[in-house]
């Protein structure tokens, strides 16, 4: 979100904040707040996929996970392209044919 390369904990938590809309309107009628459980989700996602352990997600941290359990990529849903272009990306993963500047990703 800031074009450093990294996802931050902040950073993952205000994007899962702004996509869940609903889940968090259905939530705000119990008493938990829904807050914590998109903490609970952050911290989730990162005992998952921080490989440094630097509290923030690069993109080799984002390679290795999904090297290692491809159905990381079915957990980010709908944000995801269909099987066939996500299939064509992790060969191109698998052999090194990706080029990826996260200098240019807009926020």
């Amino acid at each position: 979100m800031n074009s450093d390369g990294y996802i931050s904990r902040e950073e993952m938590f205000q994007m899962l904040k702004n996509s869940m809309v609903k889940v968090l309107s259905d939530l705000q009628t119990t008493e938990e707040d829904p807050d914590e459980g998109i903490k609970d989700i952050v911290e989730l996602v990162l005992k998952k996929m921080d490989h440094d352990h630097d509290n923030r997600l690069s993109m080799d941290d984002f390679m290795k996970s999904v090297k290692e359990e491809d159905l990381l990529l079915e957990a980010f849903g709908p944000c995801l392209p269909d099987t066939k272009y996500r299939e064509k990306f992790l060969a191109d993963l698998e052999s090194g044919n990706v080029d990826i500047d996260v200098s240019q990703a807009k926020s």
